[in-house]
């Protein structure tokens, strides 16, 4: 289930999931169409639980695995899933999405052989109110790790400074001179990055990421929800 809250979200996310194969997507009639006053929420932000409250009454009628939700200007991505043992939706706070993602990515690039051959090399970018657990899962990896300011343009930035490093280093990638390859970046205000073009947090490309975990992760018998218990069994539980 999906709703873009009244926002700019609908075409694009709707778009990529078609273009991706996911047929079975119902979107919240009530606010599909974009309309500035928000007549069906009091606040159209994906991290105030009471926005969801028409995507899980729909998800629920149609037994839905995943229950998503863009913000307006569709740059943060809120996350429901369905805890197959209780039944219950359960949310993703935006550490829990990113760190599920970051996860699923890297993971399969390492799987695939897509990590760079120094591992150092690669990057993935945090804020510093974002947690604590992005340190933990860089070292599974064998990855590097920046740290900057709140705010997702200083992710943006760094990805700028990286094409430098390497455009001066003549493409070759350098951990110590900052010629990285960017890898993943995300911030704890339900925002997050795969791939370099956009130098903001993009929720059409969240959507896709995490419909992408969740499609593989069922293929394997593994709801969402339980693959974030897995993951805090893995690198330790946190709370933010």
């Amino acid at each position: 289930v999906y709703t873009p809250l009244h926002g700019t979200g609908n075409l694009l996310v709707r778009r990529v999931l078609k273009e991706l194969g996911f047929g079975n997507v119902f979107v919240v009639k009530e606010q599909e169409e974009p309309d500035g006053d928000f007549p069906t929420v009091e606040y159209p932000n994906p991290e105030d639980p009471r926005a969801f409250r028409l995507a899980l009454e729909l998800a629920r009628n149609v037994e839905a695995d995943l229950v998503l939700a863009t913000d307006p200007d569709a740059d943060r991505l809120g996350v429901y899933a369905k805890d197959e043992d209780s039944g219950e939706y359960k949310a993703f706070t935006g550490n829990m999405s990113g760190l599920l993602i970051a996860e699923y990515e890297l993971s399969r690039k390492q799987e695939l052989g897509l990590l760079p051959e120094n591992r150092k090399d690669g990057v993935m970018v945090k804020t510093i109110v974002s947690s604590n657990m992005a340190n933990e899962i860089v070292k599974e990896y064998g990855i590097s790790l920046i740290e900057v300011l709140t705010g997702f343009k200083y992710i943006g930035e760094q990805i700028k400074f990286f094409e430098e490093a390497r455009k001066a280093n003549h493409g070759v990638l350098d951990a110590e001179k900052g010629a990285y390859e960017y890898l993943f970046g995300y911030e704890e205000s339900y925002g997050c990055l795969v791939g370099t073009h956009a130098r903001d947090k993009d929720a059409c490309v969240a959507v896709m990421a995490l419909c992408e975990a969740a499609a593989y992760y069922k293929g394997k018998g593994i709801s969402l929800w339980q693959q974030m218990l897995n993951i805090y069994e893995k690198y330790g539980y946190y709370k933010e």
